[in-house]
């Protein structure tokens, strides 16, 4: 209805050239509508009110701690399979003071350091995509996962500020392709186990009402029966149009 009176608006703009042009229909006042408030009625019976049906949702308290785990066991899974992928596509001439990777490997606080930043990382794209993680069955998405793992791998360690200067200074152009083809497949073999018996779905047994709005029907129905629903509308304070993505 709201849309129907922007629309009548819209057009009534629309015909302010032809009442310009049209000689003594520019004393007119252009055509509008306006809509104030509005109340609807819906007159309805309960005709049986003891089923109950399931539904099944996201169980979100399950899939908060199945995240954390997750993004902790592939901070050390992309750990162990990106770095030494890295090495083995970099030159051997690196210098010891550009040479992060050898950093990494002396230095046990700094590798801490960067499982911990991985995990927050893999974690927050996780739930950024939490709906999409969870199958129609309940079982975790294994390509959605291998998706988030190899966006960590590719923009959380090889755009890394200190690998990346390295990779600029002394890798070839397509080094980072090559680590994240190597670095698939080991993902894919080590996903099933990180997801394994995971359920993130849960029933509910949610009650089930057979309502009657049919006038004729309705008839049939006691007085006391029968109820009403009512809404009060403002056309002035809808918005045409969501901002909401």
């Amino acid at each position: 209805m709201v849309y129907a009176q922007h629309q009548a608006n819209m057009y009534a703009v629309s015909l302010e050239d032809i009442y310009r042009k049209g000689g003594r229909l520019e004393d007119f006042a252009m055509p509008a509508i306006a809509l104030g408030e509005m109340e609807l009625s819906i007159r309805y019976g309960i005709a049986d009110s003891s089923a109950q049906v399931e539904q099944y949702e996201i169980n979100y308290p399950v899939l908060r701690e199945m995240a954390k785990t997750f993004s902790r066991a592939g901070a050390v899974l992309l750990i162990d399979s990106v770095l030494p992928a890295l090495r083995q596509s970099m030159p051997q001439n690196i210098s010891a003071e550009d040479n992060y990777l050898d950093l990494i490997d002396r230095d046990a606080a700094l590798k801490q350091d960067m499982s911990a930043y991985l995990s927050r990382k893999i974690l927050k794209r996780l739930q950024a995509d939490a709906t999409a993680v969870a199958k129609e069955d309940g079982s975790v998405n294994h390509d959605v996962m291998k998706k988030i793992l190899m966006a960590s791998a590719e923009e959380d360690i090889l755009y890394h500020e200190e690998l990346s200067g390295m990779i600029a200074r002394y890798g070839s152009k397509g080094v980072r392709a090559n680590v994240l083809a190597s670095v698939s497949p080991v993902i894919d073999q080590a996903l099933p186990a990180m997801i394994k018996d995971a359920n993130l779905m849960r029933k509910r047994l949610m009650p089930s009402v057979d309502v009657i709005v049919n006038t004729e029907e309705l008839s049939k129905l006691p007085v006391e029966a029968i109820h009403t629903l009512t809404f009060k509308i403002s056309s002035q304070n809808l918005k045409i149009y969501s901002t909401d993505e």
